[in-house]
């Protein structure tokens, strides 16, 4: 009855949260707050991936981002599960920390919110060969071919996954704020946290991690700052990440990058 429905909902299992979802769906208010936890980050990461495709109707990938597909099959899930009931989402926070992944989401009711939500599922296209990723919202047409663009090589995939954004820049700044108000036990590790995941919010889906592109190359691995202050130079989208502190989000081509690699690293 949706006078006994909840305003928030927290499912925080041991291995995935899929076999809760339905319930928790049904049994939320029209504006309520989901929270998930998943910790079977075996499957999610790509080394079992048929239990990924069973628990989360999508294919992983063994990237060096696949923490970041992991949060994102998640949302995809959760928002293909709502769908059927007529209901779409609003990201609020996502993160991942230690074993565990976890994400804050709105859901709403109504055709139209249902439809604007399902825009943002699609899948990301992966070269293992020179690094080249893309997300497409429908990559199994007639022309389709996995072959990459830049090398030649065949690609491989991940999806269908949630491709929107997988926090909302405003709620952070509200968890800044907050936190102000408040005497925490790890307030420093959570600002840090806090900020890194503002910082890329905006950011293009997808990060590239130097210290793999160098051992590609045969390189020796250069500062991720210059590397930040050369593709800002060159007017890309830099930030880095939380999911890996190593990591660099860019809007910048592979080719591009491993191109200012090499320059920094002569």
């Amino acid at each position: 009855a949706p006078r006994k429905r909840f305003d928030v909902i927290d499912i925080d299992p041991f291995g995935s949260p899929v076999p809760f979802l339905d319930s928790a769906i049904r049994a939320l208010k029209d504006g309520g707050l989901l929270a998930l936890t998943a910790t079977d980050m075996a499957p999610l990461c790509g080394v079992h991936p048929k239990a990924c495709i069973r628990k989360y109707g999508g294919k992983p990938l063994r990237t060096e981002y696949c923490h970041e597909l992991a949060v994102r099959l998640l949302i995809g899930c959760l928002a293909t599960m709502a769908a059927k009931h007529e209901m779409g989402i609003k990201v609020l926070f996502s993160h991942s920390t230690n074993h565990y992944i976890r994400v804050y989401v709105i859901l709403v009711h109504g055709a139209k919110n249902t439809d604007k939500s399902l825009q943002n599922m699609g899948y990301i296209l992966h070269c293992f060969n020179c690094f080249h990723r893309e997300t497409s919202k429908n990559p199994f047409t007639k022309d389709f071919s996995l072959q990459c663009p830049e090398c030649g090589s065949r690609m491989d995939f991940s999806g269908p996954l949630w491709l929107g954004r997988i926090a909302d820049k405003s709620f952070c700044i509200l968890m800044e704020e907050n936190i102000t108000d408040k005497r925490l036990k790890f307030e420093g590790k959570i600002r840090k946290i806090l900020g890194l995941i503002k910082d890329e919010c905006n950011a293009p889906a997808t990060y590239y991690v130097l210290d793999k592109i160098c051992d590609k190359l045969g390189l020796s691995v250069p500062s991720t700052s210059r590397i930040l202050k050369a593709l800002a130079k060159e007017g890309f989208i830099i930030s880095l990440t939380h999911f890996n502190p190593k990591g660099i989000k860019t809007d910048a081509p592979a080719r591009e990058l491993q191109k200012l690699i090499r320059c920094h690293t002569l």
